[in-house]
């Protein structure tokens, strides 16, 4: 089994969001793990993310069994065989996503009392006063902060995938949040949702 370390990332400027979006990217985020605390101007959810940062050297071991040789067929009959292919094994793992100084935030194609839903994160970029949370088919969401502050905390051990998220990148949303995407992805269909989060409670 591959070696799990739980990421604990702290976020206080652009250079920082930056890396924090490498490893979030293709993170899955159900909305019944997103809430605002605009009392305590805090925004919060719990995503599935893929660990983009642990190597797949794990290979899944494929254990064959060898049945009885079949009436009929000689042992010298010359039959070709091939190889079975290793399988790469890669990761995910529940994660916590926490941003202060949320003075309101901004939706985009997003319905934050459709519980059921799940999004699929693709990139987070800050500019001054606003971070913004961009999902396939042009879907984003936009805290208007003041300041920068951020932490992500790996809150579950990493379980294996064989699954490596895929998608086309021409997609991804400017940085503003101004293109005009108008494509909605049906999230229902998302696999790989995260098992057992849930989002921490309002105080």
């Amino acid at each position: 089994m591959a070696e799990s370390k739980r990421l604990k990332i702290r976020a206080h400027d652009a250079e920082d969001i930056r890396t924090l979006s490498g490893l979030l990217q293709d993170s899955l985020a159900p909305l019944c793990d997103v809430t605002y605390l605009r009392e305590q101007s805090r925004f919060v959810l719990v995503v599935n993310r893929f660990c983009w940062e642990m190597l797949p050297t794990e290979i899944r071991e494929r254990a064959l069994s060898a049945p009885d040789t079949p009436a009929g067929q000689a042992e010298n009959d010359d039959v070709s065989f091939d190889d079975v292919e290793d399988l790469p094994t890669f990761h995910r793992v529940n994660t916590g996503l926490c941003f202060d100084k949320v003075k309101s935030v901004q939706v985009k194609d997003v319905d934050l009392s459709k519980k059921d839903e799940i999004l699929n994160l693709l990139t987070v970029a800050a500019i001054p006063g606003y971070i913004t949370l961009h999902f396939s088919g042009g879907a984003a969401i936009r805290l208007v902060v003041s300041q920068i502050r951020c932490h992500m905390d790996d809150i579950s051990e990493p379980w294996p995938t064989l699954y490596q998220p895929r998608h086309d990148m021409d997609g991804i949303s400017d940085t503003d949040g101004k293109d005009d995407t108008s494509s909605k992805k049906d999230h229902s269909q998302d696999t790989e949702h995260s098992k057992g989060a849930r989002s921490p409670e309002e105080a």
